[in-house]
């Protein structure tokens, strides 16, 4: 099973990584050039140590963990909650830690708790804690903008593949013909056929500029682009198009599903035995699948990658980061693909 997915660029993780170790190098620096100039021993410096061990705690656990799962989605209440309890929790471990066993380097520290060395403890994490917040939220500002970016500059260069691509010549050229024929003979289906092209280069042409379109749309195109294909297509080609769910309430971005139609129409029609097409879709309340079977020429070589699939999967990437699964199979002179859409992130 082959399947298409933008290269994962490992240098921008170490790069990252470097950048975070030396951050804390420098920090660390830092503390202990401070308690050099206070005469450093071996027991202040394994307490600074310890203390930036909880620094760096309440910085990866508040970065990775309570940023992305409350403040990201606006549970700001429990946010502040959940901070001011990690880092009481870390005040009431860290101070008989401090009073047990490095209790000589301070001399001033009498009782087990006191509530001057927590309330230094809290307002020491607090700065941590806007530090992380700030670098985490702006590095997610400046993210989305070159996304945001990214996805303006796609879709301006999705608009042009469309017109070159996917309004195919051929397949209008074909279904002029088709018109004409109909036409000439008077044929009855002749005002049907003109409207359903009317309506798919409508489509193709006004409707998908949006960002997202409701699926029913997307499904009537689909409906339209094979009952105009059918005009072309000799008795025993076979076609099925099964729905299975609710499409009312559900959007999409639209040529998504329509790229897979084509691909198999493309493929399928080359076919010297008898053509099957095979389209099924499936919608579920956070998910849909839509699945293209179709049979495939064993006189044509095959290539997977070709420039329609490349681009949906480029447009994939782009407006359903990890919210997608775009597989392809070919076997026994039958090509398989699948989409799979969640409406929402995954959790």
């Amino acid at each position: 099973m082959n399947t298409f997915a933008l290269p994962e660029f490992s240098m921008k993780k170490r790069y990252k990584l470097a950048i975070h170790v030396a951050a804390w190098a420098f920090f660390g620096a830092w503390i202990f050039y401070i308690q050099f100039q206070r005469g450093l021993t071996l027991g202040k410096a394994i307490d600074s140590l310890v203390g930036l061990s909880f620094a760096m705690l309440i910085f990866y656990l508040n970065w990775y963990v309570l940023i992305p799962r409350y403040l990201a989605r606006n549970r700001i209440l429990l946010y502040i909650a959940l901070i001011l309890a990690t880092l009481t929790t870390v005040a009431l471990v860290r101070s008989p830690l401090d009073f047990f066993v490095f209790r000589e380097f301070n001399p001033g520290m009498q009782v087990l708790y006191s509530s001057d060395r927590i309330l230094n403890y809290v307002l020491a994490g607090l700065i941590v804690v806007f530090i992380s917040s700030a670098l985490k939220v702006t590095g997610n500002y400046i993210r989305n903008e070159r996304r945001n970016k990214e996805l303006e500059n796609q879709k301006l260069t999705a608009e042009l593949n469309f017109l070159k691509s996917q309004v195919n010549p051929h397949f209008l050229f074909n279904t002029l013909n088709n018109i004409y024929s109909l036409a000439y003979k008077q044929s009855p289906e002749t005002p049907d056929a003109i409207m359903k092209l009317s309506l798919l280069m409508r489509y193709m042409l006004y409707e998908s500029n949006d960002t997202l379109v409701s699926l029913e749309k997307e499904v009537d195109h689909i409906h339209n682009f094979i009952d105009l294909q059918k005009l072309r297509l000799r008795e025993q080609t076979s076609i099925r198009f099964n729905i299975d769910g609710e499409l009312a309430g559900k959007q999409i971005a639209p040529m998504l599903l329509m790229t897979l139609v084509e691909n198999a129409f493309k493929h399928g029609l080359v076919s010297r035995n008898e053509i099957g097409i095979g389209l099924d879709l499936k919608v579920q309340d956070d998910a849909l699948l839509f699945t293209t079977v179709n049979n495939t020429s064993s006189h044509k070589k095959r290539e997977f990658g070709g420039i329609g699939l490349q681009n949906l999967q480029q447009r994939l990437n782009l407006l359903y980061h990890n919210r997608h699964e775009l597989n392809f199979e070919e076997k026994d002179g039958t090509f398989y693909a699948s989409l799979k859409l969640y409406f929402q992130p995954k959790k």
